[in-house]
């Protein structure tokens, strides 16, 4: 499994920026990001393919940000793998969103691949409970994968074992505890969990 550390980045998405973009103008925020917004999926959050995951009492359901995280490989080499951003749906970007984000299991990965040449348009698709619920194209990206790593590597520095998650759609589908998530893609074998609440585990 993943060795470091795993960062996510919010309003990657420019259907989704572009939709906030008067509100981020406004109090707190004063204006729109110019650098990437980083925040951390603790190890806990990890998850592995095909895993059962818990969704805690005080979430009613969580969003499904179907995304492709890329992994710095003890060799120097980057591979890439189908993620699932799970999180309880919430509204502000001013702060980090710990209570929401950092659950137990809320990080599934899928088994590593080789960096796809088409990574920048490759199209996700997510399915809940067996129906087609969502899909997405890396284009909408505000920043392509290589982007992303370039900018951050400005500030801070990924070391082998750390993952990067591409961005999530700002229209990102919900679940509930009951349902079963598949991601598919061209190019991944598919990514699988089941969401079980609380009282079951």
């Amino acid at each position: 499994m993943i060795g470091g550390t795993a960062y996510g980045v919010a309003l990657n998405d420019r259907a989704q920026l572009a939709a906030l973009a008067e509100a981020l103008t406004q109090a707190p925020y004063g204006k729109p990001p110019v650098a990437p917004i980083l925040y951390v999926k603790p190890r806990n959050c990890f998850a592995a393919n095909r895993s059962v995951v818990t969704i805690p009492a005080d979430i009613a359901e969580v969003a499904v940000g179907a995304t492709i995280a890329i992994e710095r490989s003890m060799a120097g080499e980057s591979v890439a793998r189908l993620a699932i951003d799970l999180f309880a749906p919430h509204a502000s970007f001013y702060r980090p969103a710990i209570a929401e984000r950092c659950r137990d299991g809320f990080l599934p990965l899928g088994p590593a691949v080789a960096m796809p040449a088409n990574l920048a348009t490759i199209e996700i698709i997510t399915c809940i409970a067996g129906v087609e619920r969502h899909r997405w194209n890396l284009s909408r990206l505000v920043r392509d994968p290589a982007a992303l790593n370039r900018d951050v590597s400005t500030f801070m520095t990924l070391v082998p074992g750390d993952i990067l998650l591409s961005g999530i759609a700002g229209d990102a589908p919900v679940a509930r505890a009951g349902e079963i998530i598949e991601v598919i893609a061209e190019g991944f074998p598919p990514l699988t969990v089941a969401l079980i609440a609380e009282q079951q585990a």
